[in-house]
């Protein structure tokens, strides 16, 4: 069995059931390893490490603040209600910096995706065309990015409205308070179903070019009859996806251990020294995330294309304009020992 090179259209929109779609997921990155991660360092590397360094800045006044709360507390003096680190510049800082890096992450790794996806030749995808992507659709993912989380708070605010009038109604006028645990469920199930479905978002957003509402629809329109795979590819690639990052991360505990004594107040001050120290931890930390992060991304975008496939026939309409065609040639890749080659 050959492996597929994604370099054809006709290698993504396929019908895939859900070990095919991890195959193809770490297929892609086996063979596209090396290019995405090559556009990662171009484009994502620079604000990660902003990122990075401001989180340590702010971890290093974190552990300052709690610190000194703690001796203070053990020699009776009094604390302040809330440690300054978060009435700090350097927090909104980090906070923006973090949502600019996952604007960009997002568009980088669905941008190849897409771009490659799109593709007919053998020659991967080049920073400079993930590039013109990010330049064109940068605020446009930020702007989305917010939008979902609006969305989501107003969400969040009318299930407490309702959830609050349902267990008044259902305990003082119905008299069944079992009623109101049932709405509970009910509402949470429903707010996961929205969120399983919304996984879809960002590359149904770039890929099919949709208005924020637009793009949700078709994120519903997608994943009708097909939520329970979706969401068993989620739980699956998110599960490796923390495994490899709890064996990753161990390797850092060598360099965090020394913090925890600033947590409990046992060190007087954070000297220079420690706070290097902690501004490359969280650099490392943020490095790591990006590392696997991508993973989840990929395996989502091989369910959208087996979504689209199953529904529109993209890659079957493809497959029937392309009889008669001239056949390009690629070399084989991959080849096991059960393979006949190329004829």
């Amino acid at each position: 069995m050959r492996h597929l090179a994604f370099n054809r259209p006709t290698d993504f929109l396929r019908r895939r059931d859900f070990s095919q779609k991890m195959e193809a997921t770490f297929d892609f990155i086996r063979v596209h390893a090396t290019p995405l991660l090559r556009v990662m360092l171009v484009l994502v590397l620079p604000l990660a490490l902003l990122t990075g360094i401001g989180s340590g800045l702010m971890q290093s006044q974190l552990f300052a603040s709690f610190g000194t709360m703690a001796r203070q507390a053990r020699t009776g003096l009094p604390s302040g209600v809330l440690p300054e680190v978060f009435t700090s510049a350097g927090l909104w800082i980090t906070v923006l910096s973090g949502l600019l890096l996952f604007a960009m992450v997002h568009l980088v790794v669905y941008g190849y995706v897409v771009l490659q996806a799109d593709r007919t030749t053998d020659s991967p995808v080049t920073p400079g065309q993930v590039w013109q992507v990010v330049k064109a659709r940068f605020l446009g993912m930020v702007g989305s990015f917010l939008g979902l989380g609006l969305l989501f708070i107003a969400g969040s605010m009318a299930v407490g409205m309702v959830l609050s009038l349902g267990m008044v109604f259902f305990a003082s006028v119905v008299g069944a308070t079992w009623l109101g645990f049932v709405l509970i469920l009910g509402l949470y199930v429903f707010m996961f179903y929205v969120m399983v479905a919304l996984s879809l978002y960002f590359i149904v957003w770039l890929r099919e070019g949709r208005g924020f509402f637009g793009s949700i629809g078709r994120c519903f329109q997608l994943i009708k009859g097909k939520w329970w795979s979706t969401f068993g590819l989620l739980v699956v690639i998110t599960l490796i996806m923390y495994l490899i990052l709890i064996l990753a991360v161990a390797g850092l505990s060598a360099v965090g251990l020394p913090f925890m004594s600033l947590m409990k107040g046992e060190t007087m001050d954070l000297g220079p020294l420690a706070r290097v120290l902690l501004i490359v931890y969280a650099g490392l930390q943020t490095l790591i995330l990006l590392t696997f992060y991508p993973l989840i991304m990929i395996a989502l975008s091989f369910q959208y294309f087996n979504l689209v496939e199953r529904r529109d026939g993209e890659g079957t309409r493809l497959l029937i304009d392309s009889i008669g065609a001239p056949v390009v040639l690629t070399q084989a890749q991959g080849l096991r020992p059960d393979d006949d080659g190329e004829y």
